[in-house]
């Protein structure tokens, strides 16, 4: 009578386990899914583009498969600006006909807020800097404060040093 004793060494309990069938699974249903989109992009790629025969072939040849190459490109990209035109307008379409089921129902949806986080985070280390700035501005507008304070005790007893001085000599001449 062995017991099997995995199920306690996996970290887990069943849900733990079927938890982790599932994402292995959903992880091989995308590499499967990523190498099916990688062979339809080959296959189409293969369809579209002919092969590079340039082999024995004279200048004037090789000039014109080179035209032939360039009105491919050409094709392949108004292809692409159309079906982009035709994307721009379905989305269009499809943002006025919610906008028209919104004002049907009468109920409008507030659209979700961008997340501004980083802007946040920069505004917030600006006001540090600024909080910090008028920090140092103050500390040093406290220091001439005090220097200027001493030097002002310093010219005083000056002051009345040679004041003293004046009169211990006029004590003297008398």
């Amino acid at each position: 009578m062995s017991k099997d004793f995995k199920h306690l060494l996996s970290g887990g309990g069943r849900k733990a386990n079927i938890k982790n069938l599932l994402m292995k699974k959903a992880q091989d249903e995308l590499a499967r899914e990523k190498e099916r989109e990688e062979a339809d992009r080959r296959r189409v790629i293969s369809e579209r583009v002919p092969k590079l025969a340039i082999q024995g072939k004279s200048q004037d040849q090789l000039i014109s498969y080179c035209e032939k190459l360039v009105e491919l490109i050409k094709k392949a990209e108004a292809e692409k600006w159309d079906l982009e035109c035709t994307m721009k307008e379905n989305d269009q379409k499809i943002m006025d006909l919610k906008q028209k089921a919104m004002e049907g129902t009468g109920k409008f949806v507030k659209p979700g807020l961008k997340r501004t986080g980083v802007n946040l985070n920069k505004s917030a280390a600006q006001a540090e800097i600024e909080r910090r700035k008028g920090q140092a501005r103050m500390r040093m507008q406290a220091m001439q404060l005090k220097a200027s304070n001493l030097q002002k005790e310093k010219k005083r007893d000056e002051d009345a040093a040679a004041e003293a001085a004046g009169e211990a000599a006029a004590e003297e001449e008398e």
